[in-house]
């Protein structure tokens, strides 16, 4: 019987058809025919497949004859198309079109043809059946030939893969050396490598097609395994073999390969040279930060050093374009195409000044030119240049009058200034002449001149940037220029000096002398209108500074609202401490499912307190509103430019900005950028610019020159005290409440167990007493307790909520502390609980905080072990310790910062923590953070302990001992 054949509606009757009065009743199969000889060739062949005296007949159906190419009147046209190409006709076509020699001998295989066209031959073949696969694969009938001459028997049937086979790459490192694997992919799964023919690919009876022609020759590359190579030729290996496989397949590359990518900024560049003494060479030329590479060479470039190489990847689009525009330059050089440069002879290039026109272009473009000096044929100038500068001073910026010249010869700041941005040191002058640029000027001039912008030739210099003058005030001779610089100077750096608004009675605290120099600070920020950033160390108070100063600004700008944001987890923080300091400041929270947004209803408020992720969600709404100040707490937040909250933050519209950060920088200057432009806009120029001079540069070359540049643009801007500077202002420790809110899974589980226990509990009480009941009370207080923490401790997670289970507010509060404020600072984390002490050291694993681990399983030996490597070894940041067990008899001075995971009613045992760290041989302040989970029993405690006035020397040490002290309404109120 024979086999269902694909149903096909479009015929072409412009094909050969069969004579009138031929019955036949037959399909069509195709035959893959594998003929060797003593070259290898392949064919594809149509077989007419029908019965005949109920036996299955098979014939081969010749490409070549009208009769034949009858019988695949059925097949599509765009198919039949391209089933043509395997015929001899087109075969032959093909070869001779390509340059391919060839002789067809009897045999049917091919001849005289050399390994190179051979494997031409192959690709042509892959890419012809590339164009049939969708529907061969699909086809119900596939013989390949077993052996010798077709017969009936002699067919094997087979599958085609439903799509090509799919090669990646594996790059890993054994010792020294390097090992690169194919990994080969046959209908998504790993399969062995095994070749038909010499291109096609087959694994348990189906055939697939290599990916691409180039994959032939990677199959012959591998045929014997993985390639090996020393790791001294790391860099030829990735030239060679892994960068032409990345722009194809997917590679796997071992971190210990130390292989870096990078996508520097690119900037383009025209080399001038001589070719042969008599033409004028014009190249193309491509400067990643430091790295020159030519339009010719490959496309990615590789720098190896010692510890990393480092793979540039290049931006083709951007190299074409100045190889395609330097093509327009002369109308000779359409005809030059050879990739790498262009040339003219020197006779035409004086012609009708044609390179100083050549020169202007270039540079209007915005192209640096380079080379100049090394030409023999052109003539530089004796003159002596100068710089002269008259300046004047507007509201918001200077205006600098540039001139420059060379003896009689002018020229312009336009022109000048791109000079010295491109850092070149030659500028071609009217006469023909060139001009020597004096290195002292590029690096006197270029950031003044990079920074400011030219307006009819003027450089318009912003007021932010005053501190980039102070090295040429010497070059300016006017006196109210001069008197404005040392005003602002004075202003931001003395500010202390200058008498200031006093505190306001209604701040409820004493300020210590620096906090109370930061408020100043920020007066006279407001005063000139400029955003600032306090950074002092964490734990120094900037909260308090804050408060007094938004205080201040309520005084001084009547009905003003400000707008505070902050990470979720301090928005709590921010209630209690205005609630603390300054409780006549009226604030609002606007978060929480509830928030309500109106423009009337904000200005009721002096104060708007909202979170980061509010600011993205309701963008539309809180950037309708002019707000005085708009304050970032934890600024870091905003660090990545391209994040959406950053982008949503600078579209805020308020008269000025503060940031709040004890780390604006974590990770790289690029940790600046975003912040300082939120800050003050343009100071720090674009964020190109900024990458390019400062980030660049200062992270990656360590060049000290642009990080006090840096320095200089962001001091007036920036104060930050460390506790170390004001070490005799502080108190010896200082213990603060570190507010946490649970997301929704967590909560969800919370309230699930808090009301099934309150329930419980309230019934039992009403039915036994609370004597009888109180088991039950700690029982339910502890599964609580356990959930605040992290809900995984939990025996059971009701409806076996796996979101809950991931979800630990604490953990991810703490893993942010120990990120953003590690410094040089060391802390000590304790917990009651060690299965939280191990939750918290699995995060810590993952996200590579150091640290060191005690509970009361520990061995003495281990314990010793572990304190000393803490006190001694600066890489160890964390010290994770259980509280009976680390609570008494440590001495861990090196700690300057203690964690209370789980604080409870017992503020002794706490305090015993904290001694740890606060003893005699500690030369720093302590400051300890109780985490508490707001909304839950843990911050009902502490108002319990502030209602009822618990003393330390009061309260019963024993859990059974607190909970028969309370009384059926406490107990109603902590599981409330």
């Amino acid at each position: 019987m024979l086999f269902d054949q694909p149903k096909i509606e479009k015929k072409n009757t412009a094909r050969p058809v069969l004579p009138p009065g031929t019955v036949i009743d037959y399909k069509i199969a195709f035959l893959f025919n594998f003929v060797s000889g003593k070259s290898t060739r392949f064919d594809l062949e149509p077989v007419l497949v029908f019965e005949k005296n109920g036996v299955v007949e098979y014939k081969r159906i010749s490409l070549q004859a009208e009769r034949g190419l009858a019988y695949l009147q059925p097949l599509e046209d765009s198919f039949y198309k391209d089933l043509m190409e395997f015929s001899d006709n087109q075969l032959l076509d093909w070869m001779t079109r390509t340059g391919n020699r060839y002789i067809r001998n009897h045999s049917g295989s091919w001849a005289h043809v050399s390994a190179k066209e051979l494997i031409n031959l192959r690709k042509h073949y892959i890419n012809l059946l590339h164009k049939l696969w969708p529907t061969l694969s699909t086809w119900p009938a596939i013989f390949i030939l077993k052996a010798g001459r077709f017969l009936n028997y002699s067919q094997l049937p087979v599958k085609l893969g439903k799509e090509p086979a799919r090669f990646s790459f594996t790059a890993d490192r054994n010792g020294d050396l390097i090992v690169l694997k194919l990994v080969l992919w046959l209908d998504g799964k790993k399969a062995d490598l095994r070749l038909l023919s010499g291109f096609m690919l087959e694994h348990e009876g189906i055939l697939y097609l290599p990916p691409d022609p180039a994959a032939l020759a990677l199959i012959d590359l591998f045929r014997n395994g993985p390639l090996t190579f020393p790791m001294s030729q790391r860099a030829d290996v990735m030239q060679r073999y892994i960068n032409p496989w990345l722009e194809k397949y997917e590679v796997i590359i071992c971190d210990k390969l130390g292989i870096e990518f990078v996508s520097p900024e690119l900037q383009p560049r025209v080399m001038l040279s001589e070719l042969n003494e008599s033409n004028l060479m014009i190249r193309p030329q491509f400067s990643y930060e430091d790295v020159v590479v030519d339009y010719s060479e490959e496309r990615s470039h590789v720098a190896d050093s010692a510890e990393k190489l480092r793979v540039i990847k290049r931006n083709a689009d951007e190299e074409k374009k100045l190889y395609e525009y330097l093509r327009t330059l002369h109308p000779s050089f359409s005809s030059q195409r050879n990739n790498q440069y262009y040339y003219l002879p020197f006779a035409d290039v004086m012609k009708h000044g044609w390179f100083i026109g050549m020169m202007r272009n270039v540079q209007q473009e915005g192209y640096a030119v380079h080379g100049l000096q090394e030409l023999k044929k052109f003539r530089y100038t004796t003159h002596i240049p100068r710089f002269n500068i008259t300046a004047s001073s507007n509201t918001d910026w200077f205006d600098l009058k540039v001139t420059i010249q060379w003896g009689d010869h002018m020229v312009s700041l336009k022109e000048i200034r791109r000079a010295i941005l491109n850092k070149q040191d030659t500028i071609m002058l009217e006469d023909g002449t060139l001009g020597h640029i004096p290195e002292e000027w590029i690096s006197q001039y270029s950031l003044l001149l990079r920074t400011g912008t030219e307006e009819n030739g003027t450089l318009k210099v912003s007021k932010l940037h005053y501190t980039l003058l102070e090295e040429i005030l010497d070059k300016i001779d006017d006196n109210t220029v001069q008197q404005d610089i040392a005003a602002r100077k004075r202003k931001l750096l003395e500010y202390d000096t200058i008498q200031k608004a006093s505190l306001s009675t209604e701040i409820k605290a004493s300020l210590r002398p620096y906090q109370l120099s930061g408020f100043h600070w920020l007066q006279t920020l407001d005063e000139l209108g400029y955003g600032g950033c306090l950074a002092d160390d964490m734990g120094l108070g900037k909260t308090l500074q804050t408060i007094s100063f938004l205080q201040y600004l309520k005084e001084k700008y009547p009905g003003s609202t400000q707008l505070v944001v902050c990470p979720t987890s301090l928005i709590f923080n921010w209630e209690n401490e205005i609630q603390k300091f300054c409780p006549s400041l009226r604030h609002y929270t606007y978060y929480g499912l509830q928030r309500e947004f109106t423009e009337a209803h904000f200005s009721e408020y002096d104060i708007v307190l909202t979170t980061y992720g509010v600011v993205r969600n309701d963008l539309e709404n809180l950037s309708g509103f002019l707000w005085q100040y708009i304050i970032l707490d934890e600024s870091q937040a905003i660090k990545n430019p391209d994040a959406r909250v950053t982008k949503a933050v600078q579209q805020l519209h308020a008269v000025n900005r503060v940031i709040l950060s004890g780390t604006p920088v974590q990770n790289n200057t690029s940790d600046l950028f975003a912040q300082f432009n939120f800050l003050n806009p343009g100071l720090l120029g674009t964020r190109e610019f900024f990458n390019r001079e400062f980030a660049h540069p200062i992270d990656k070359q360590g060049n000290k020159e642009k990080t006090q540049y840096l320095k200089r643009l962001i001091h007036p801007f920036t104060l930050r005290r460390t506790k170390e500077q004001v070490a005799k202002d502080l108190p010896d420790k200082t213990v603060t409440v570190l507010w946490c809110t649970m997301d929704a899974a967590q909560r969800r589980i919370y309230n699930q167990y808090r009301d099934n226990y309150r329930n419980l509990l309230l019934k039992r009480i009403d039915e036994e007493g609370i004597a009888k009941s109180g088991i039950y009370v700690l029982e339910g207080l502890l599964r609580l307790r356990q959930i605040c923490d992290h809900p995984a401790m939990l025996d059971h997670i009701p409806g076996d909520d796996e979101d809950a289970v991931k979800s630990s507010v604490k953990i991810e509060e703490l893993t942010r502390e120990l990120q953003e404020n590690a410094g040089n600072h060391k802390f000590l984390v304790f917990s009651q609980f060690t299965e939280m002490l191990h939750l918290i050291k699995k995060e810590f694993d993952e996200t590579g905080i150091s640290y060191c681990y005690l509970d009361g399983s520990t061995s003495l030996a281990k314990r010793k072990t572990e304190v000393e490597r803490f006190q001694e070894d600066e890489t160890v940041k964390a010290f994770l310790i259980s509280l009976k067990a680390g609570g008494v008899g440590l001495n861990l001075t090196v700690a300057d910062y203690v964690y209370l995971v789980d604080p409870w009613w017992n503020p002794a045992a706490e305090q015993q923590a904290i001694d740890r760290a606060h003893r005699i041989g500690q030369k720093r302040k302590v400051f300890a953070y109780k985490m508490i989970c707001k909304d839950t029993v843990e911050e009902k405690i502490l108002q319990m302990q502030e209602k009822k006035k618990m003393l330390a020397d009061e309260l019963i040490h024993e859990d059974a001992g607190f909970v028969k002290n309370l009384s059926r309404d406490d107990i109603e109120f902590l599981f409330g």
